[in-house]
């Protein structure tokens, strides 16, 4: 590598400037190094770089993290594109770079960010540990992508300090306390009617993610295995709701209760009707917008039609109103002459029954008039016709695909907000209080309520639930749908400690049962040992 090394004079004082070759032959520089020596350690960096194969333009390093950012983007997008990633992972990661990335490190150089600024930023954020974490690792994401593309030799988001995200206690229902909610549910804005009550006690008894079970279709129900089939998740996406494949990529089959299989026969049931009467209505809805644009020139036509049915009308009306004074005229003469006069009468009769099977022009004009104030609603309807067909055609969509639970108004995948809201928080205030009306009339302690419940804490319930009718950890973990049962021994550890102590108890037992006349206390001089034959060698 041919390099160089030269004085120059700036406004800071004297400075150097290194030459060198990259290795496609093309000259590159770096300035500003205070000493000559720092310049020369700096080419022998870069000549050690090129003999090992690592060599990194510092040019490139003078990029700045926007821009990285943006094309690591790019990159992400077209992986998801192509299913190789998640549309709701990919909108997270856009916010964090929008909101947390770009606004303070966004104008700095990829080259010189250092470990020790990262540091200072990470202190700066603000936020649950978790999602700081969450932040950290995209701008990893974002600097890796530079190590890659040659522009820096290391990472600096490495080996930092971070916040320790602190362990929540989670809360699991009782089964009383499952069909409490069930019940309450159900009452609460005609959830029974919507199978709202279902849901839960699904969520409670099966430890689906939200996501899975708005994503279930009625066909995913296999009734005669009792078990459910995930395959399918409706995640929200900038607002819209939008179809994922499960967490972790992974389907699975997820067994029901015989108790929960008869609820979900009968909700099937309505569904199948609902799905016919929903179709039907929002078919209409559709048609009635694509006819929007008839309806306007329809209107308009008529409004002329009627302009000049009014002139004709008029006209027909002036030409007998006179027709009538003239015969009156001549009627009077005749009269005044002593001529008879009969004849006109009876011609002034039928011009005047003509007269009067004629509409009136006022009537008509008013007719007329209100037509654009009608064209005026309707172009003002179509305004927003575009949105409605777009939500009207995915809701035709979601409903071809006949979800297993949908909105009470919108007819289409249930959204968590909409359901916590219209449903669940009202039930549990319900339940709650329900529960301490009893304990007052039967003198007990009131009990504590249950306040602010998520629908994720009804999947906890589940793997509680389950652990206690005495489900392995792997049992739990398919259930779950959790990657690996140390996930869920992660997740779930505190519904786990009492095995300790079960294993040791039935040991204790086993030794008890098999030895009752054998003396185990630290005196005994002779110690019996177990035959190879017990069941205690087979635990």
């Amino acid at each position: 590598m041919v390099t160089g090394i030269r004085k120059y004079e700036s406004a800071k004082g004297v400075r150097y400037k290194a030459r060198y070759y990259k290795p496609d032959g093309r000259e590159g520089s770096k300035a500003g190094f205070r000493t000559e020596a720092s310049a020369k350690a700096f080419l022998r960096d870069l000549e050690q770089s090129r003999a090992h194969g690592a060599f990194v333009d510092p040019a490139r390093g003078r990029e700045t993290i926007a821009v990285v950012a943006e094309e690591w983007l790019v990159r992400r997008r077209a992986a998801t594109a192509q299913r190789n990633g998640k549309l709701s992972t990919l909108a997270r990661v856009e916010g964090i770079v929008e909101k947390h990335i770009i606004p303070t490190l966004g104008d700095h150089r990829v080259g010189a960010l250092t470990q020790a600024d990262v540091d200072t930023w990470v202190n700066t954020l603000s936020g649950e540990a978790e999602s700081i974490r969450k932040y950290v690792s995209v701008l990893r994401g974002i600097m890796k992508h530079a190590v890659r593309s040659k522009r820096i030799a290391v990472n600096p988001v490495t080996d930092l300090t971070l916040p320790k995200s602190a362990r929540r206690q989670k809360r699991y229902l009782s089964h009383e306390q499952v069909t409490a909610l069930y019940s309450a549910v159900n009452r609460t804005n005609d959830g029974e009617a919507h199978g709202y009550g279902v849901l839960t006690t699904l969520l409670a008894y099966c430890g689906l993610r939200w996501a899975e079970l708005s994503g279930l279709r009625i066909d995913d129900i296999d009734f005669a295995r009792q078990r459910i089939h995930v395959a399918h998740t409706i995640v929200l996406v900038a607002g819209r709701q939008v179809e994922e494949l499960p967490k972790d990529y992974e389907e699975r089959e997820v067994p029901m209760p015989g108790f929960l299989s008869t609820l979900l026969k009968e909700h099937v049931e309505r569904r199948e009707l609902e799905l016919v009467e929903d179709t039907a209505t929002l078919t209409t809805a559709l048609e009635r917008i694509t006819n929007r644009a008839e309806q306007i020139a329809a209107h308009r036509v008529k409004y002329d039609t009627m302009t000049a049915y009014i002139a004709e009308v008029t006209e027909k009306r002036r030409v007998l109103d006179k027709r009538i004074a003239g015969i009156n005229a001549d009627r009077e003469q005749r009269i005044a002459a002593g001529l008879p006069y009969e004849l006109l009468d009876e011609s002034i009769a039928r011009a005047e029954r003509k007269l009067a099977r004629l509409p009136r022009p006022d009537v008509l004009t008013g007719r007329r008039d209100s037509i654009p104030g009608k064209i005026a609603r309707l172009e003002k309807l179509s305004l927003k016709d575009p949105r409605q067909k777009e939500i009207i055609e995915q809701g035709l969509a979601a409903l071809a695909q006949r979800p297993l639970f949908v909105g009470a108004r919108t007819r289409t995948w249930l959204r968590n907000a909409t359901f916590r809201s219209g449903w669940l928080t009202p039930a549990v205030a319900l339940m709650d209080a329900e529960a301490r009306e009893a304990a007052v009339k039967e003198d007990r302690p009131i009990p504590r309520p249950l306040g602010n419940l998520e629908p994720h804490e009804l999947r906890h319930t589940c793997a509680s639930l389950a652990v206690s009718a005495g489900a392995h950890v792997k049992v739990v973990q398919r259930l779950l749908g959790h990657e690996k049962a140390s996930v869920t021994l992660d997740v779930y550890s505190d519904l786990f400690e009492t095995d300790l102590d079960d294993v040791a108890r039935r040991m204790d037992e086993i030794v008890w049962a098999m030895s009752a006349d054998t003396d185990f206390s630290q005196d005994a001089s002779e110690k019996r040992p177990i035959p190879e034959d017990n069941p205690v060698w087979q635990m």
